[in-house]
C-alpha cells in the first residue's frame, strides 16, 4: 500500500473580535492598508467591517438627510465608512456599548453592531452610543476562503482594542495595529513559511 504525502488543513480557532490588518503586498486595491474587525467567524465563513476607509463626501448629516432622518441637536457629525465591498448599500453601525436592539449581535467585550435603522435614529435623536462607526457594506469571506487567504500571508491577524476601532484618525490605525504586534509593514514577507 503506498502513502501519499499530503498535510492536512490547518485548524484555526475563530478570529471574531479580532482584527485583520492587510498585508502591505494586498494585491486588492478595496483592501489596500485596511483594518478590518471580524465580527463572526465559524464554519460558515467569516464576515468583518473595514474600520478605517472613510467614505468620501458622506458624513453622518448627510446620510441622516438621505435617509429623512433630522439632523442631530448637540451631536457632531461624523465619518462613514467602506465597510466592505458585500452589500455596500446597505449600512451597519458598529458601536461600543449595548443599546439592547433585536438584531444586535455581540463582538468582543463591549463592542456590538446593528443594521437595524433604530441605530442610526437613536445617533440622530441624541440617544446613540458614545463611541460608533456607520460602515457602508461589509467584508465576507466563504467558507475556507480567509483560511486560506491567512496560509498565503494576505491578511495579518491583531489583537483588537477600541482606540484604534473607533480612533479619530483612520489614515493611522493599519500601521498602528502592525505596530502593536511589533510588525514594520517594510518588514512583512509575503512568502509563507513551510516546514
Amino acid at each position: 500500500m503506498s502513502q501519499r504525502n499530503t498535510l492536512e488543513p490547518i485548524e484555526l480557532k475563530s478570529l471574531k473580535g479580532l482584527f485583520l490588518a492587510a498585508s502591505p503586498a494586498m494585491s486588492d486595491p478595496r483592501f489596500s492598508e485596511s483594518l478590518i474587525l471580524i465580527v463572526r467567524h465559524d464554519s460558515a465563513g467569516a464576515v468583518g467591517f473595514v474600520v478605517n476607509q472613510p467614505v468620501n463626501n458622506l458624513s453622518l448629516y448627510a446620510l441622516l438627510d438621505q435617509l429623512d432622518l433630522k439632523n442631530p441637536e448637540g451631536v457632531e457629525d461624523h465619518r462613514v465608512f467602506h465597510g466592505g465591498p458585500v452589500q455596500a448599500n446597505n449600512g451597519f453601525v458598529l458601536y461600543e456599548g449595548t443599546l439592547g436592539l433585536r438584531d444586535e449581535a455581540h463582538v468582543v467585550d463591549q463592542v456590538y453592531y446593528s443594521r437595524s435603522l433604530e441605530s442610526l435614529k437613536r445617533i440622530a435623536e441624541g440617544r446613540g452610543p458614545e463611541l460608533y462607526s456607520i460602515c457602508l457594506g461589509r467584508a465576507e469571506w466563504a467558507p475556507g476562503q480567509l483560511e486560506e487567504e491567512l496560509r498565503e500571508n494576505v491578511w495579518l491577524p491583531c489583537q483588537a482594542n477600541i482606540e484604534l476601532t473607533f480612533g479619530n484618525e483612520p489614515d493611522k490605525v493599519w500601521a498602528q495595529a502592525l505596530s502593536a504586534q511589533g510588525i514594520s509593514p517594510v518588514n512583512f514577507t509575503t512568502v509563507a513559511g513551510h516546514a
